[in-house]
């Protein structure tokens, strides 16, 4: 049932344009908000690095996995976005009960 409605979704609002699709509130993960699809590392406010492995680095792991300067092991994508989650990235976690 619930694939049919969606699908009526999808098919009813795909004639309108993007901007007249309303956009949904922004989810929050880990406390930071939820950025639209995009490519890129940084796209959605992280640092903006990719690592060795191929994978984008977050703040957290910038230091231990690119170095100091993040360009000695990484490549420095600069998506747009890049950095626009620094502070929520970075604050201290909420402990769990």
């Amino acid at each position: 049932m619930f694939s049919r409605v969606f699908a009526l979704a999808v098919v009813s609002l795909s004639w309108l344009p993007v901007e007249a699709v309303p956009a949904a509130e922004p989810l929050l993960v880990a406390g930071c908000p939820e950025r639209a699809p995009c490519r890129g590392c940084g796209c959605k406010g992280g640092p903006g690095y990719r690592g060795p492995d191929g994978k984008c680095v977050g703040f957290r792991n910038l230091l231990k996995v690119c170095g100091n300067p993040p360009e000695t092991r990484c490549v420095f994508e600069n998506a747009p976005g890049t950095g626009a989650n620094r502070e929520c990235a970075l604050a201290p976690r909420k402990k769990k009960k």
